[in-house]
């Protein structure tokens, strides 16, 4: 019974040794993706919240995946001061006369709420996309509302809780423009519909690769930005706007809309990698202790056999020695 069990905590032992090299090859693999999907990000130069615009990759529709047009950008043009979408939504704004700013992007019709869940497709994520869902459904507050998730695990978690739901695939190893206007057609065409009167998005945000928060984000309506006093523009009654004001405003908040949802696919990338990589650390710490426990167990159920096997053959020998002095008694 005590080799047995011998031989039984030597292969629980092994297996343990095992797991725990293929769980520390998964968590290089992901903190390696991570920081290389990190350089990518900073090169692309989707470093700040403020996302680039004129003087990085083209505005159009097909700049927004990394590998199409970060190459293009010189590297002595990636030092020069740029502009940002944001400043050149901000000076769209002051500069046309507001009766003129007419859009339904601008205008938040009757609910329901539309929702952007955004999660993984694989899991060992530690609670991740747990916590990005239950944010987003306390998000609701009683309102109803329209969910649209992306994501495998998105789609088990709430088909389990019966919720309905619109399904999009989740955030491959790349992150390509269909993806992101697929989603962006998707939320446009339900919004001016009215199928939804506002369209909010919750992902997992990277504070650093050891922490990881949910945050969301207002998509539409369009919130006009507040003008800066210091911007010089021209006068609003000296404007004069082609093809309209209503093409150019749609123009505008779809590229913008383009390039927030492609920010929260960068951000929920990383998010997925690091949390994977951080619990798988914290697997290969408890595997580690466990090790430690069955290293014990083996070397003393091993001492004990081995003590056992020395005192019969000890006991064995000292009985056939008596044996034999009797005899010759």
């Amino acid at each position: 019974m005590s080799k047995s069990l011998v031989l039984r905590l030597k292969k629980e032992l092994r297996a343990t040794t095992d797991l725990m090299e293929l769980v520390d090859v998964l968590k290089r693999v992901a903190a390696s993706q991570y920081h290389s999907l990190d350089r990518k990000r900073q090169s692309a130069g989707w470093t700040n919240a403020d996302i680039p615009a004129a003087g990085e990759p083209p505005a159009g529709e097909q700049a927004l995946q990394e590998s199409e047009w970060a190459p293009a950008v010189p590297h002595s043009e990636a030092r020069r001061p740029r502009l940002s979408l944001k400043v050149v939504l901000e000076d769209f704004f002051r500069l046309i006369p507001p009766a003129q700013c007419r859009h339904p992007f601008l205008e938040r019709p009757s609910p329901p709420l539309g929702i952007v869940i955004v999660t993984s497709d694989e899991g060992l994520l530690g609670g991740l996309n747990a916590a990005v869902i239950q944010k987003a459904l306390s998000a609701r507050d009683g309102q109803q509302a329209e969910l649209i998730v992306l994501g495998e695990r998105g789609r088990i978690y709430l088909g389990d809780l019966n919720e309905p739901f619109t399904y999009f695939p989740g955030v491959g190893e790349q992150i390509t423009s269909s993806t992101v206007e697929r989603l962006r057609d998707y939320l446009v065409e339900q919004y001016l519909r009215r199928k939804v009167a506002q369209v909010l998005v919750f992902y997992p945000r990277p504070r650093s690769f050891t922490h990881q928060e949910v945050d969301s984000l207002q998509l539409l309506p369009y919130e006009r930005p507040a003008g800066s006093p210091d911007a010089a523009v021209a006068d609003p009654a000296e404007a004069i706007l082609e093809p309209s004001a209503y093409s150019i405003i749609e123009y505008l908040i779809k590229l913008w809309l383009s390039r927030k949802i492609h920010d929260v696919l960068w951000q929920s990338k990383l998010s997925e990698l690091a949390a994977r990589a951080m619990h798988l650390e914290a697997s290969f710490q408890e595997l580690a202790q466990q090790k430690r426990k069955q290293t014990l167990q083996y070397f003393r159920r091993l001492h004990e056999v081995t003590d056992t096997s020395i005192r019969e053959s000890y006991a064995g020998a000292l009985s056939r020695k008596r044996e034999v002095t009797g005899r010759n008694v």
